[in-house]
């Protein structure tokens, strides 16, 4: 294994851990469970001239009304977000930091499969609607995106875009 490969995976395999320690809430206690509505996600995917990716990296801001499901001290709960299309799989590793403090709230999301995946729909967000609250894909907004097209020079193609779209 090349040496830029292997800092590649340890940079991986660092930020995933920080993102895991960050993540740790204090319990809390009676706090409910959200349940989302049913029918209410939407996917995250990419668009551009490269026919392979191998990771990305961005920053969703959630709209007014739209939460994420949390069992309880800030971790997401399963399946609010989960990988789909040709990135889901088990070598895919994939952290999510959600900021519940933040105004607007956001989820720091990383994204890594060294076998690659296609461009096009790559993850499936299940937010928890407030009553009222029509789900809009156009008002769920990505900054700092990043996607990694080349395992060996780890270069990020600028050409690559992402979106927010229903099912």
């Amino acid at each position: 294994m090349s040496v830029s490969r292997m800092r590649f995976f340890s940079s991986v395999a660092l930020l995933s851990l920080i993102f895991l320690l960050t993540g740790c809430g204090g319990g809390g206690g009676a706090e409910a469970p959200q349940t989302p509505v049913a029918g209410s996600s939407v996917i995250i995917e990419t668009a551009g001239a490269a026919t392979t990716l191998y990771g990305v990296e961005f920053t969703l801001q959630l709209p007014p009304g739209v939460t994420l499901a949390t069992p309880g001290g800030g971790t997401l709960a399963a399946g609010a977000i989960v990988t789909s299309g040709g990135a889901a799989g088990t070598d895919a590793a994939l952290s999510a930091y959600y900021d519940t403090a933040a105004s607007p709230q956001t989820v720091k999301v990383s994204l890594v499969k060294p076998s690659g995946f296609p461009v096009g729909r790559f993850l499936t967000v299940t937010p928890v609607l407030a009553q009222g609250t029509t789900l809009v894909p156009a008002a769920f907004t990505i900054t700092g995106f990043k996607a990694w097209d080349d395992l060996t020079t780890y270069r990020v193609d600028p050409l690559i875009t992402s979106v927010v779209a229903a099912p």
